[in-house]
């Protein structure tokens, strides 16, 4: 369980290190898109252009927002700051303490496992419809992705494929997720989070049940070196 400890605790600094990233990158999206609004009400054209460039910012900024709600719930769930009932275990003695916590992890762990199983059936039914600027007319006169028609089709339509994307489809379609645009992918972090929390909570409900069987009281995992 100790090296299970130490593994939790570095996935831990990595989750915190991507929310500080994501957060940092929307704080620079929204003062750019903010200094460019102003530029825009004092006549500067060459500011619009560059608004109408970023018409991604908005979308990325709500997702963003997603990301970081959810990084910050998983890492409330490792630092135990999460909402909880905690009346009897702070009453019960030591042993009762363990298997009360033993029960509280593992109907955490179900409760989040089904969450994320519902949230990934949701993500994939949204990514079911492709919208019009991720599709193209292909060979047989029906409707393909963009990522999937063939390079010849793109060049007569005058399309460009977004090879970043297009690769990132790729490798979710390893997992039996196929996203029709970069907004839907960005949704699959509810899912992922469910299921890492879920991991997170039943090896706590494993340390709490050994610790009740063999009557000792775990280490505390921050104390480690």
């Amino acid at each position: 369980m100790k090296y299970i400890r130490r593994l939790d605790r570095g996935l831990a600094r990595g989750e915190a290190a991507i929310a500080a990233a994501v957060l940092l990158i929307m704080i620079l999206v929204a003062a750019t898109q903010a200094a460019l609004r102003n530029l825009t009400n004092l006549d500067f054209e060459w500011a619009n252009l560059v608004l109408e460039r970023m018409d991604w910012a908005d979308s990325f900024l709500q997702k963003g927002t997603l990301w970081l709600a959810f990084f910050g719930a998983s890492l409330s769930t490792f630092d135990e700051k999460h909402i909880a009932i905690d009346v009897l275990p702070r009453l019960a003695p030591p042993r009762i303490k363990q298997l009360l916590r033993a029960i509280v992890c593992t109907f955490s762990a179900i409760t989040c496992f089904y969450l994320g199983r519902v949230f990934w059936l949701s993500v994939l039914n949204n990514a079911q419809e492709i919208p019009l600027e991720y599709s193209v007319l292909g060979p047989t006169d029906d409707m393909v992705h963009i990522c999937d028609a063939p390079i010849e089709i793109l060049i007569d339509a005058g399309l460009t494929r977004p090879d970043l994307f297009c690769g990132l489809r790729s490798a979710l379609e390893v997992f039996g997720a196929t996203m029709s645009t970069p907004d839907v992918a960005l949704q699959l972090i509810v899912p992922a989070m469910f299921i890492f929390m879920a991991a997170r909570f039943l090896s706590r409900a494993i340390a709490a049940s050994v610790a009740f069987a063999t009557n000792r009281l775990p280490a505390d995992p921050e104390g480690e070196g």
